[in-house]
């Protein structure tokens, strides 16, 4: 292999060229044959002078004039040369001696032209071969050869160097007995490449993988590129060629291939979409999320524009716009909400990021862009948002105070009625001490701590407070908070002043239910003797009615003259007296009979009911009720009436009405015998008014200011001293006009000038609107 050079580089063989001699040199030649001409002649070497260029006398010779002479023949036997002409002789030879001169030079200077030609080609062929091996043994390649058997014949040394392969593991053998065929791409691809070299065609980059054990101990892969050679007389000799070790590029490209595989595969698995556009829209590079959106494949995604398969053109405009807008400034883009509509039509909301983006593989600035679909996240942002709010609506409209607080009694939350008790907004009170806000619940705090400790609700019922001199009573209920992530305590604060008077209110009414009944049965009693003073008084009349036949037989019978009796009982007043009698008892049975319907528990019945007749009878009673202790007789005030015609039946439970124009003819009574009036007055009034019937019972006694017009109808409230009144009446009132008939119940009043309540009651079945 040494000598490998030698057949690529070395020249033909040739002669060396023959350099013409001194001694053998025309002018030598000539002056020898004169000289041996003369001899012919016996003529000696002075008698003869021979000319030649430049009139040089040749110098003298003696060894050639010897052997020439010597030479001779004899002269005897020559004579008849003797009669040549010696002119004729030596003018030859000098012709004959110069044109020989002129060829032999030219020939010699042609010669020398040739070698000095020969030896420039030599030398360029010698500095050509250099840089042809320097060139050779730098590159990367290494030269090859096949026989007409297509097996190695020849390997350079840069193939040892190259591939780590030993030349005896390549030379003899085929280059398909050295590779690696796998698959059938590898088998066909190998077909193809016999068949061109069967049919003695070029080929090049042909790669094939080889096993052949080398120094490295790896497979190579190795690219080649040959042409057939031929002889002089076209006979296929074989293949000469350069091969390449590429095993670091294939095994580069195959990483490459792989990461790129790996990258594809890592943003396909990305559940965002992640593209790249042009100024012009065209997708350049997308993920499988991306194409989803749009209903397509990646491969049917690239290269076409936003224009072409987003279906809301004002969308894709919008899109486009921020695309152009980002290339052209070359900052970055943060979108953090955009409406999308994918291919389903569903509108789904993004955030995006859209950063300029330059690669060597696009001729131009694109856009690089990755949207998160928060379609969910954001629904499920506006359900919490909304859950709060409704949680938050859910704790505001109920009528406890409720107040969050941590285990060191640091406001967290407060609801509406919490807000307008200690005066400060939620924002504003967190962070602060509870009871900075809630003084009256500072006693509470062990409870708190006992609660969040213990882990269940502590109850504290009936706690007093006090709000601007007034006494309410609230249950307070701790409820520690059991979630794993918090911790703390809620407080309930529910007001049950209501409740308690409520409370009092029904010990109060089974107070009179019981009076009631007792009143019932005191009545039922009463009615026995009544009946009998009644019948007796009539009896009486009846005896001695002298129009009866009966009593005028029976005093004939004894002898008294009835006429004379009933002058003389009238004389005496007598008949007056009992006529007084069965008044008094009819008035006294009617005021029973008021009585026991008055307390006589009943279901409620509406029926039309005179409105007159209804005031009447309230009077009768309101008349009979005289009580020392209230210091006010209802008979000495001065009732007015002032009725509408027009009003005269009204739908509605006449026992309830009745009980609340009591109420207001007692309170009157009361306010009036307290103010010490002198003429006290009630007006009872009726206005017909659709779709109302208007009942006023108007009083001229203290009036009422400001605030207590303001808790007129609370339950137990009262301006009456300790023990004169329950404060039930008109709450009572107030809820059998508002609630039982749907009506109205009002008051009006200024102090000093009475004061007047209005009872408006649907005149129908039906409340009007």
């Amino acid at each position: 292999m040494s000598n490998s050079w030698s057949r690529f580089t070395s020249p033909s063989p040739r002669k060396p060229p023959v350099v013409p001699n001194r001694s053998t040199s025309p002018w030598r030649r000539a002056r020898r044959c004169a000289l041996a001409l003369l001899a012919l002649l016996a003529a000696t070497t002075t008698d003869c002078v021979v000319g030649h260029p430049g009139n040089e006398t040749p110098p003298a010779d003696p060894l050639a004039t010897i052997s020439v002479t010597n030479a001779l023949p004899n002269p005897q036997r020559l004579g008849f040369w003797i009669s040549t002409p010696m002119a004729l002789v030596v003018v030859i030879s000098l012709i004959w001696s110069w044109m020989l001169h002129r060829r032999v030079l030219h020939r010699t200077r042609q010669m020398q032209r040739e070698l000095s030609e020969r030896q420039q080609a030599e030398a360029a062929l010698r500095e050509s071969e250099m840089r042809f091996r320097d060139v050779t043994e730098a590159a990367s390649d290494w030269i090859w050869e096949m026989d007409e058997n297509l097996r190695f014949t020849y390997l350079s040394e840069r193939f040892y160097a190259l591939t780590g392969i030993a030349p005896q593991y390549v030379l003899g053998r085929a280059r398909w007995e050295l590779a690696i065929i796998e698959s059938a791409t590898d088998r066909q691809k190998w077909r193809t490449h016999r068949e061109t070299l069967e049919k003695r065609l070029p080929f090049r980059d042909f790669v094939y993988h080889t096993g052949i054990s080398n120094r490295h101990g790896i497979d190579r892969y190795l690219k080649i590129n040959g042409k057939p050679i031929h002889d002089d007389q076209g006979q296929f000799l074989g293949y000469r060629g350069t091969g390449t070790d590429i095993t670091e590029q294939v095994n580069a490209e195959a990483a490459l291939r792989e990461s790129e595989v790996r990258l594809r595969r890592i943003i396909d698995l990305v559940p965002h979409m992640i593209f790249a556009k042009d100024r012009h829209g065209r997708f350049l590079l997308a993920n499988q999320a991306t194409a989803a959106a749009y209903g397509l494949t990646v491969q049917e995604l690239v290269n076409h524009s936003q224009r072409a398969v987003h279906g809301i053109d004002e969308e894709a405009e919008r899109m486009l716009a921020d695309d152009r807008e980002v290339i052209e400034s070359g900052a970055s883009k943060q979108i953090a909400e955009e409406t999308f509509t994918d291919h389903t039509g569903r509108l789904r909301t993004l955030q995006t990021i859209k950063i300029p983006f330059n690669d060597p593989g696009f001729s131009e600035t694109a856009v690089l862009g990755v949207s998160i679909d928060i379609t969910e996240q954001k629904q499920a942002k506006e359900e919490v948002a909304r859950m709060r709010l409704y949680l938050k609506n859910i704790i505001d409209s109920m009528p406890s105070v409720l107040i969050g607080v941590d285990p060191w009694g640091y406001i967290t939350v407060l609801n509406q009625p919490a807000e307008q008790t200690c005066g400060a907004s939620w924002e504003t009170a967190q962070g602060r001490y509870f009871s900075e806000l809630f003084p009256q619940l500072e006693s509470q705090f062990d409870q708190i701590r006992q609660a969040i400790r213990l882990g269940y609700p502590i109850k504290t019922p009936r706690m007093t407070l006090e709000d601007q001199g007034e006494l309410h009573y609230a249950d307070i209920m701790v409820y520690p908070l059991i979630a794993d992530s918090a911790s703390g305590a809620v407080i309930r604060v529910d007001d049950v002043t209501a409740r308690v008077r409520i409370e009092s209110m029904m010990v109060q009414t089974e107070k009179m239910l019981s009076v009631g009944g007792l009143a019932a049965g005191m009545a039922h009693e009463i009615n026995n003797p009544l009946g009998a003073i009644l019948q007796g008084s009539q009896n009486i009349l009846r005896r001695i009615d002298p129009a009866m036949p009966q009593n005028r037989a029976a005093a004939a019978a004894i002898g008294i003259n009835l006429d004379r009796l009933n002058r003389y009982l009238e004389q005496r007043r007598v008949l007056h007296f009992l006529e007084g009698i069965r008044e008094a008892g009819a008035r006294a049975a009617k005021i029973v009979a008021d009585m026991l319907s008055f307390s006589r528990r009943s279901e409620s019945r509406f029926a039309p009911v005179d409105v007159e007749d209804l005031l009447e009878t309230v009077l009768r009673l309101a008349a009979s009720d005289y009580d020392l202790k209230k210091k006010y007789d209802f008979k000495r005030i001065t009732i007015e009436r002032d009725f509408d015609p027009c009003l005269r039946a009204v739908y509605c439970d006449k026992t309830e009405i009745e009980q609340v124009i009591l109420n207001l003819l007692k309170n009157a009574a009361q306010a009036m015998a307290e103010d010490g009036a002198l003429s006290p007055t009630i007006l009872l009034r009726t206005r017909y008014e659709p779709p109302y019937a208007l009942i006023e019972v108007v009083d001229n006694g203290p009036g009422m200011d400001e605030k207590t017009l303001k808790r007129i109808f609370e339950p137990f409230f009262t301006t009456k001293e300790v023990g004169a009144g329950t404060g039930l009446g008109l709450s009572v009132s107030y809820f059998i006009v508002t609630e039982q008939h749907r009506g109205r119940l009002v008051v009006t009043s200024k102090p000093g000038q009475g004061a007047c309540f209005s009872i408006r009651l649907p005149l129908g079945r039906e409340a009007p609107p």
